[in-house]
């Protein structure tokens, strides 16, 4: 039979132990969801590029627009920018979402760290 003091040692080893193991699958974790970022950044350049070249074709779209059909040049102009802004905004949107600290922080390791440390 082991003594008080022996199995309260292998109790803080085994704490030690599983406080490696967690801290690891925390860091696991935070480099898995920090692979997305690159993407993340790349789709906000794109979506930076591509409002700068899409207002610059509305101007050429809604001239060509305008001397097709004979549509009035201020709503050729306005269906146009607004077809540009909104598949800007799409990408914007969807790089700024990606970029998100909460997206980065390692949930699954925080709840069981928690819930281990709560269980004291």
């Amino acid at each position: 039979m082991r003594s008080t003091p022996e199995l309260l040692l292998d109790l803080l080893h085994q704490v030690q132990e599983l406080t490696r193991v967690e801290l690891a699958l925390a860091r696991m974790e935070v480099s898995e969801r920090a692979r997305g970022i690159p993407s993340s950044v790349t789709a906000v350049v794109v979506g930076v590029v591509l409002l700068a070249v899409g207002l610059g074709f509305v101007l050429v779209a809604a001239s060509l627009f305008l001397l097709r059909f004979g549509v009035p040049l201020d709503l050729a102009f306005l269906i146009v920018a607004m077809v540009a802004i909104v598949v800007s905004l799409v990408l914007l949107r969807s790089g700024v979402v990606g970029l998100k600290p909460s997206r980065l922080v390692p949930a699954k390791s925080i709840s069981q760290i928690s819930s281990l440390l709560g269980g004291f």
